[in-house]
């Protein structure tokens, strides 16, 4: 099944673009519904490198633990604004994203989260959380970027 959700953000491209490269980011827009603990010991990357999977074991709300999840950067497209990940866990075993940036103005930009999930029985469920989920990330998007 596959989910497209959009908003806009009171932003320049160039900064949302910036902040999506950044590892840090995903934590803090998935926070506090999603945590994100890579499974080995080493430093969380500082921004995504392009091919590199990156393992982690992934907690609702910090308490229930959901297993492991995999992201792969697949493309990190800095002219045509675009970020794809395909990523695969003990849950869904297809969860390909992608984050499509759109300028409205100097000011403004349209901000595309689509997601492709593959969960067998769950796929539905899933389905369903990620439309909270990515709407709980956009308020985030939009709180982080928008406010001085």
């Amino acid at each position: 099944m596959q989910t497209t959700i959009s908003t806009r953000i009171k932003t320049s491209e160039e900064r949302m673009w910036e902040e999506l490269q950044k590892a840090s980011s995903l934590v803090r827009v998935a926070s506090p519904i999603l945590k994100f603990k890579l499974k080995t010991d080493d430093a969380f990357p500082e921004k995504w490198v392009l091919g590199t999977e990156y393992r982690f074991r992934l907690w609702f709300f910090g308490l229930i633990p959901l297993g492991s999840h995999h992201i792969t950067i697949v493309k990190l497209d800095k002219e045509k604004r675009t970020l794809v990940s395909n990523e695969h866990g003990s849950l869904a075993r297809t969860w390909n994203h992608l984050i499509q940036l759109e300028s409205i103005d100097e000011d403004t930009i349209q901000y595309m989260d689509e997601v492709e999930i593959q969960a067998g029985l769950l796929t539905f469920p899933i389905w369903l959380f990620a439309h909270f989920f990515y709407r709980h990330r956009q308020r985030k998007w939009k709180k982080m970027l928008e406010d001085p």
